[in-house]
């Protein structure tokens, strides 16, 4: 009876243990749905604020209202001052633009009945005439569905992998497991390319040419192209087209409500065709300001969604597909935020800064590849206070210089390498080519994204260099030592092979690029005099500084941009500049960002 009564005894302990697992797996469903539903009410919600910056930056666009503030591009005013790519700044223009004939669907992305990557598409080719049937056909189709759509009309649409970027190509990553030395190498390598180019080069455009360069001179060998090219694996149970389809109808039908603009959205729009260029800058930066603070709380939620699969309670079986139809974002947005997500949870001064706007987008997700790194944790809030002390140029040489030297530490305000170039000039970054091919262990990760043909051609090419040294040496032979065999190949190409003429010796000092705070040219350089030969100045080297054309002829003898100080390391620079008023931005030595002769706490605070 009692071996009885303890059989029972069990049977029920079981049965109420697996119920409590029943009931705590339900509760975790429960929680994953009420995640996901806040996410996507969250993703969906700021319309009225992305209307009212479209229509800033449009305004902004129009009047070329960079020029006046004494920025060079469009695409260097976007970086620097509105904390976002040219390309988003354009895209914004170009809705902006086209929804002034377009009033259905400006109507329907207010009220949540399409997103901003759906807007994007059909203003690229519906008319007012037939506005109304493109919504009948967007409520049909899945957001790739509708790229189709639209490219089918529209040959300036291509149709990439993701739909949400419809202006760029498929992309796919490439991680090479390299040396500390062969990091390093490869960012001096790019600073030369950038020189040669003309203008900043990306890594993806920079494997482009280093694939090139080398090819010029080593042949591809038999199968390299066919070995080098990495599996992709499907994507695992796809969901089929029709479900997708569904799925995205009832994710608009279950979208945020239309929104009431705050008293904040709605004051960015009062009097903007009046406003000039600073009133434009003012407002761009506290629509982009506003757009960071969402931003900021999205990116936790992103995280959370990727570690509990929310995705996949929600009925999507790739974060792409579920960023594109139940979030309408980007998927590549999609997983930048994510990056910055999860670097903010280790990093509480970047996630701070962000979410009160005294990092910009563009300056968060410059620093989060090195705030990534074990060496700079201890680092890491010193990093935040440099990023809102120097302008962005600067701060991507910073971090490029810290990755590639593995020295974690931000470097002086003020110091030698303030100026991004060395005092030679012959390499950036203070690396030897021609190094002893024994390398340390391959423990760094160099990753970049390019389109396909790119990543083959990049792969290829280190594939053939690499099976070229293992018979040269008779030895197998490593991707570090491939990749520096092709570096100090196109190093020895691109570098002059005598000493410049003493006409260039500034150019070379100032590594033959603008001095001008956030300028990207490499091209059209003129020789500046600090303090004009009309006015007594010298011919000295420390009386000269580098200049592109427009920031000389348009920005100093414009009236656009002043100019003072000492070469090359005690220059101050002051941009739009303007009668009776202080100047828009002040920079001290270094490009560290100053407002009235005074060292700025933030960004942000600058006007």
């Amino acid at each position: 009876m009692l071996i009885g009564t303890v059989e029972t005894d069990a049977r029920e302990g079981s049965a109420a243990l697996g119920a409590a697992r029943e009931l705590r797996a339900v509760g975790g469903l429960e929680r994953a749905a009420a995640g996901e539903a806040r996410l996507a009410s969250l993703a969906r919600a700021p319309t009225a604020l992305r209307r009212a910056l479209a229509r800033v930056a449009g305004r902004m666009v129009a009047t070329r209202g960079w020029e006046r503030l004494g920025f060079a591009r469009l695409a260097d005013y976007a970086v620097e001052r509105a904390g976002m790519s040219a390309r988003e700044l354009r895209d914004l223009a170009h809705v902006d633009r086209a929804l002034a004939g377009l009033p259905a669907l400006d109507a329907a992305f207010l009220s949540g009945a399409i997103g901003w990557t759906q807007l994007r598409l059909l203003c690229r080719v519906a008319q007012p005439e037939d506005q109304e049937l493109w919504l009948a056909r967007t409520a049909r189709l899945t957001a790739r569905g509708l790229a189709r759509e639209v490219r089918a009309v529209d040959a300036r649409a291509r149709e990439p992998t993701s739909a949400a970027e419809p202006e760029e190509e498929a992309r796919v990553g490439v991680v090479l497991r390299v040396s500390p030395a062969a990091r390093g190498r490869w960012w001096s390598a790019r600073q030369f390319a950038s020189r040669v180019a003309g203008h900043a080069l990306s890594h993806a455009a920079f494997a482009e040419v280093l694939g090139a360069e080398v090819l010029s001179g080593v042949p591809l060998e038999s199968g390299a192209e066919d070995g080098a090219e990495e599996p992709v694996e499907p994507e695992s149970g796809a969901t089929s087209e029709t479900e997708l389809r569904e799925r995205g109808r009832a994710a608009r039908r279950r979208g945020a409500p239309a929104e009431t603009p705050s008293e904040e959205v709605l004051e960015l729009e009062r009097g903007l065709d009046e406003a000039d260029a600073f009133g434009l800058d003012r407002r761009l930066r506290c629509a982009a300001r506003l757009e960071g603070s969402w931003q900021a709380r999205l990116a936790p939620l992103l995280v959370e969604a990727v570690a509990g699969a929310w995705f996949r309670a929600a009925g999507y079986r790739s974060f792409d597909r579920y960023a594109e139809e139940r979030l309408g974002m980007a998927p590549s947005r999609a997983r930048a935020l994510l990056r910055v997500g999860r670097i903010a949870a280790r990093c509480p001064a970047l996630r701070d800064a962000f979410a009160s706007g005294r990092l910009s987008w563009v300056q968060a997700h410059a620093l989060a590849p090195l705030l990534f790194e074990s060496g700079a944790a201890p680092f890491r809030e010193a990093w935040v206070d440099h990023a809102g002390r120097v302008s962005v140029r600067r701060l991507g040489d910073d971090v490029s210089r810290a990755l590639g030297s593995r020295s974690f530490a931000p470097p002086p305000l003020d110091g030698p390498c303030a100026s991004g170039a060395s005092s030679d000039g012959a390499d950036p970054a203070g690396l030897r080519t021609g190094a002893n091919t024994r390398l340390p262990k391959e423990t760094e990760r160099l990753f970049f994204s390019a389109s396909p043909e790119v990543a083959q051609l990049f792969r290829a090419v280190l594939a053939t260099v690499q099976r070229r040294l293992e018979r040269e040496r008779g030895r197998p032979s490593c991707v570090s030592e491939a990749l520096e065999a092709m570096l100090d190949h196109a190093i020895a190409a691109w570098q002059p092979e005598k000493k410049p003429p003493r006409a260039f010796a500034v150019f070379e000092r100032d590594g033959w690029r603008c001095t001008a705070p956030g300028c990207t040219s490499h091209r059209n350089l003129h020789q500046h005099h600090v303090v004009f030969r009309s006015a007594g100045g010298s011919n000295a080297p420390e009386n000269l500084t580098t200049l592109c054309a427009w920031h000389h002829l348009r920005g100093v003898h414009g009236g656009l941009l002043r100019c003072t100080g000492t070469a090359p390391g005690r220059l101050h620079f002051a941009l739009g500049l303007r009668a009776g008023r202080p100047p828009l931005a002040v920079y001290g030595p270094g490009e560290v960002r100053q407002i009235e002769g005074r060292s700025a706490d933030a960004p942000a605070l600058i006007h």
